[in-house]
């Protein structure tokens, strides 16, 4: 293989590497909104040239969850009530069309198939409730949403939301009552029966009210 081809391959694996790394320390609340991501740090921290932690900043700042501001470097971002408001009212949009999509696109096969993914998630789910592990019931929460999506086959619909739900990251230190997981993890089995029931309208009302009732919780959560 040419140098050059493995000297940029290298840079690529780094890249996503810090990436992760500096992504996991804002979702494990090492980082919280408004601290600085400093370059040197982390350049150190991963024995790496402050090259690519500077890309894996950017990468990072594209999908909404680090800020750059002139003079002052890299920080985590800080959300807004608009912010919020904003990155739910298009989330909504795009699960309420996964979920048109699949059920009135998939064989009867495949949307049997969705529902046995699903029904193991709500599962796991469950556990996560009554054991209150936030950060667990998080990543199924993450793994149900991104399940219906997948189905559709839409990787430019995956991408937006992707970019939607990684910034909700942000706020899920506000969900910290492990009495509430139980009625969030019910509202995923409303919306998995009304999918295999094959009603539209009930599936995207439920998942509205559902990521309504998500958007109302992060919101008072971040206010004073």
């Amino acid at each position: 293989m040419d140098k050059e081809v493995m000297e940029t391959s290298h840079r690529k694996v780094f890249r996503e590497e810090i990436r992760n790394a500096i992504r996991e320390a804002i979702f494990s609340g090492e980082l919280n909104p408004g601290d600085r991501i400093i370059e040197t740090y982390w350049a150190k921290e991963l024995g790496v040239s402050q090259g690519p932690v500077r890309e894996a900043i950017r990468d990072l700042e594209a999908i909404g969850l680090v800020e750059t501001v002139p003079f002052k470097g890299s920080r985590v971002r800080s959300l807004s009530e608009k912010d919020i408001r904003d990155n739910y009212s298009v989330r909504i949009c795009l699960e309420s069309k996964s979920i048109r999509d699949v059920i009135t696109m998939l064989t009867d096969d495949k949307m049997e198939q969705l529902a046995v993914s699903l029904q193991d998630i709500l599962k796991e789910m469950d556990d996560c409730a009554k054991r209150g592990d936030l950060r667990a019931f998080t990543e199924c929460d993450t793994a149900f949403h991104r399940t219906i999506i997948d189905a559709t086959g839409n990787q430019v619909l995956l991408k937006l939301w992707e970019q939607c739900n990684m910034r909700n990251w942000l706020t899920v230190p506000a969900l910290t009552n492990a009495e509430s997981l139980l009625q969030l993890q019910s509202g995923h089995q409303h919306i998995c029966q009304a999918i295999s029931a094959k009603d539209v309208k009930e599936a995207t009302s439920t998942l509205e009210d559902h990521l309504t009732g998500l958007m109302d919780g992060f919101i008072r959560g971040i206010q004073p």
